[in-house]
């Protein structure tokens, strides 16, 4: 009797059932539950570990032809154009705790314990999913390495080169004022300086805040209908359009902010063994209590070409 704690029981192997089921739909559950994280998600790269995600990156264009007839002699020579950033790993976790007197007042019946297993499991998927939508739109304490949307589309470091000293490393950042007065005018010529062309490398998707949301929402017309087009079909997200390209809100989008993304150039970097992960349940040596954690291990929100992304500040009423 003395060593029971530690024989595997019907309850440890609900747990493992638990785990196995659960584990089929964690990811999902989570890139699905904001549209931070779903629209991240379309842009996801399984990679399988390392220590770091490298690009390589065009950091001007290359002029070294021109014009030739008959013998005329070749510039041989070609400028160096190219350039490496690095982006280092992130770890988020969230733990899934059962105690040793929940297990007892449920042992009675697996699907009680399956069910209190769910519970957890669903209040686990809520928090790292929120804690990840937080970190991926704005910097947060202790996300040292992991990169968010208000760093990427700006004009300082990201990643290990400093856009205040290579300028073809920065993101277009316009400081706004009243939305009423001048806000889609701010837009029309944010887009109009990222794209280089009338057909190609325009914004895909505007992120704002609800406040901006509302503030836009405004200057529709009244027959202006809410879309739920291909970006947000499956999952209940509402967007308007600016210029036929979706507009959608966050929840932890800063405040006065806009951003007008590309996303063919951002990527979402995620450890292939760890996106979003569920561990085995585990008993730490000083608790009465089993422990299994939900797992995440990525570079943020990255891109390779800062200078098709745009962000507008101080945006008010």
């Amino acid at each position: 009797m003395a060593n029971e704690l530690f024989i595997p029981s019907t309850i440890d192997a609900s747990l493992a059932t638990s785990i196995a089921d659960y584990s089929k739909t964690a990811t999902d559950n989570v890139y699905n539950s904001n549209v931070v994280l779903k629209i991240l998600n379309e842009r996801k790269r399984l990679i399988n570990g390392g220590v770091s995600v490298v690009y390589t990156l065009i950091k001007s264009d290359q002029n070294n032809g021109g014009f030739y007839l008959g013998a005329t002699q070749l510039n041989t020579t070609q400028s160096d154009a190219e350039t490496l950033v690095e982006f280092r790993w992130q770890n988020l976790y969230e733990p899934i705790q059962l105690t040793r007197d929940e297990e007892r007042i449920n042992s009675g019946d697996e699907h009680k314990i399956i069910d209190l297993v769910g519970e957890k499991v669903q209040r686990a998927e809520l928090a790292v999913s929120k804690r990840a939508e937080q970190a991926m739109s704005t910097p947060t304490a202790n996300a040292n390495n992991l990169a968010d949307l208000e760093t990427m589309v700006n004009t300082g470091t990201f990643g290990t080169i400093a856009g205040g000293t290579d300028t073809f490393w920065q993101a277009t950042v316009t400081t706004s004022g009243s939305f009423a007065a001048q806000g889609l005018t701010d837009l029309a010529t944010a887009e109009y300086a990222v794209a280089s062309s009338a057909t190609s490398d325009n914004v895909t998707i505007h992120i704002t805040n609800k406040t901006n949301f509302q503030r836009f929402e405004a200057t529709r017309l009244p027959l202006e209908r809410i879309s739920n087009g291909n970006l947000t079909a499956n999952a209940g997200f509402k967007n308007l359009t600016f210029k036929g390209t979706p507009v959608v809100y966050g929840n932890f989008i800063g405040s006065g902010l806009w951003f007008g993304l590309n996303m063919n150039y951002v990527d979402y970097n995620v450890d292939s063994e760890t996106d979003f992960a569920m561990t085995p349940f585990m008993m730490p040596v000083n608790q009465t209590a089993k422990v299994a954690f939900i797992l995440h291990r990525t570079t943020g929100p990255v891109t390779n070409n800062r200078r098709r992304q745009f962000k507008l500040q101080s945006i008010t009423a």
